[in-house]
């Protein structure tokens, strides 16, 4: 009984090998692409967040406007816009004076720099701040009112 025993030639192993890299080339691509693709997505929910915020503001102002009620620049200014809104986004983890540990991914009200904060999955943050319409030179798109969710 005669055993075939498989012979590779100097030529396959490189073949071999050329095929493994561009395989590996390729798969690097793909997860660089797709970290980005969830980098972009993550960027948009956190902007639909703002937009949201935003408009339940608008509407806040909209009924105290409604019923007789003035809103201050004191009453706003450095307030924490999600006290005065309806819904909160899912992600919101409350009030704190410090980052949350392991915080990805979140909201949270800076206390101590009065700032609602984002905190990115990389730990990237940005923060906004609620200001009064009258002391800004621009206000976001479609800002009626008082008062505006502004990035710091």
């Amino acid at each position: 009984m005669k055993l075939n025993v498989f012979h590779f030639s100097a030529a396959s192993l490189f073949n071999f090998a050329i095929t493994n890299g561009i395989i590996a080339i390729l798969v690097f691509t793909v997860l660089a692409n797709i970290n980005r693709a969830q980098s972009q997505v993550e960027v948009s929910m956190m902007e639909t967040d703002v937009a949201n915020i935003r408009w339940q503001l608008r509407e806040f102002w909209a009924h105290r406007n409604a019923i007789g009620q003035s809103i201050s620049g004191g009453e706003i200014e450095n307030a924490n816009p999600l006290r005065l809104v309806n819904e909160r986004p899912k992600n919101y983890s409350g009030e704190f004076a410090d980052t949350p540990p392991d915080a990805h991914a979140i909201w949270y009200f800076d206390t101590k720099a009065k700032r609602l904060v984002y905190v990115f999955n990389n730990g990237r943050q940005v923060r906004y701040r609620l200001a009064s319409t009258a002391g800004l030179n621009r206000a976001s798109l479609g800002a009626i009112g008082a008062m505006d969710l502004v990035l710091d």
